[in-house]
């Protein structure tokens, strides 16, 4: 039976994207039958009970399966990533990295229909935010079938909406998708000089700086002044290392003037390292630290093979979404500002943990563990932890 508020719904749907440019025997041949995706319903609503540890998300982000593959597109593209460095100046080992973790090179880019799903989410979506979202993104999709001849059925990606081998939102390929091979049509799909030209140009357009790398793994001095630990806090290679921030590997930092900030992923005791303004433009195809820390490092092992040597500390278990929703709670009652408590940790939880770290005595690394928990638990129950001394 349909669902009566739905058919409202995509009424109220087709008069805004009349206004918009759709025509309207385009829009009631696209949206005729379209029903909501019970799939997609379910996935918004879901959230893991535990937080991913980084390096359990590096080791498959990283798979020698990946690291094989992608050497063996690297040769077989070989001529086509010439041109596509030459064009936009983004590193073939980059392009193919975000290509890996986006659908493991075109092996999996979802299965959905993205009008149905963005459809769905426009309307159904718990998220307000993802509602305002998908609605735009919706509209967009309509104009992409409508002006590049893409058949609606043709439109496929995740449940989400992204679509294609890149996994591009429609906005996203609006701006950013190239019709690399020039045969009139831009098809992220099944065409794979469309798909590297468009993540090159995506990148190219983010501030890309084609001679700078996205960072190195460092050590720090017994002694180090926290306050330093901040992602807004950047200094010269050169000025870290007169603070005795060295690379991992004993050698000079090969680019001394370079600005950079230090990135402690998993806490003091993990891999440490100095990232660039091409760490922070990984983040734009995809906001997350630990995503662009698997882009940069699954980068690097395809074009050196050189591994993080830092050791993970992979005896801490994983946080519920519940204990990280009470830390949240906990940094907030005691004065900071870890944003809204969600169970996700984000960059205000962790510059927050590292404002009550550096104010209680501890090493300011950021990392949300149940030491830290347990931490904060004693300092509510009127116990003041004891400052490291």
């Amino acid at each position: 039976m349909a669902d009566v508020n739905f058919e409202k719904w995509k009424q109220e749907f087709k008069t805004e994207a009349l206004e918009q440019g759709i025509k309207a025997s385009f829009l009631e041949r696209s949206l005729a039958g379209l029903k909501l995706d019970p799939d997609v319903i379910k996935l918004d609503n879901s959230q893991p009970e535990f937080t991913r540890s980084i390096w359990d998300y590096l080791n498959n982000a990283t798979s020698d399966h990946r690291i094989k593959k992608g050497r063996s597109l690297m040769k077989k593209y070989d001529a086509l990533f010439d041109l596509v460095e030459d064009k936009y100046g983004v590193q073939r080992e980059i392009i193919l990295a975000i290509w890996a973790l986006e659908s493991d090179f075109g092996r999996n880019y979802g299965n959905k229909n993205v009008i149905r799903s963005l459809a769905t989410l426009a309307y159904a979506s718990v998220s307000k935010k993802r509602t305002e979202f998908a609605r735009k993104e919706l509209l967009i999709s309509l104009k992409i079938v409508q002006s590049f001849k893409i058949h609606t059925k043709d439109l496929v990606g995740s449940w989400a909406g992204a679509m294609g081998q890149p996994q591009f939102m429609p906005s996203s390929y609006l701006k950013y998708a190239v019709d690399q091979n020039a045969d009139g049509i831009i098809d992220l799909w099944q065409t794979v000089p469309d798909v590297i030209g468009s993540i090159a140009h995506f990148l190219a357009e983010a501030g890309w700086r084609k001679d700078e790398s996205w960072g190195v793994e460092v050590t720090i001095p017994s002694k180090f002044d926290w306050r330093l630990n901040s992602a807004s806090y950047e200094l010269r290679f050169e000025q870290w290392q007169d603070l005795n921030v060295t690379q991992i590997n004993g050698k000079d930092f090969p680019y001394p003037l370079r600005q950079a900030s230090l990135f402690i992923p998993a806490g003091q005791f993990g891999p440490k390292f100095l990232v660039t303004h091409n760490f922070e433009v990984i983040k734009r195809y995809n906001n997350s630290s630990s995503y662009a820390l698997a882009v940069a490092q699954l980068s690097r092992l395809l074009a050196t093979g050189e591994k993080i040597q830092a050791s993970w500390p992979v005896n801490d278990k994983a946080l519920s979404r519940y204990e990280v929703e009470e830390i949240q709670m906990r940094l907030n009652l005691e004065g900071y500002s870890p944003g809204l408590a969600d169970g996700k940790i984000g960059i205000k939880t962790r510059e927050a943990i590292r404002a009550w770290q550096v104010e209680q005595g501890y090493a300011g690394d950021g990392y949300a563990n149940m030491h830290l928990l347990r931490l904060l638990r004693q300092l509510s129950s009127g116990q003041k932890p004891l400052p490291i001394k």
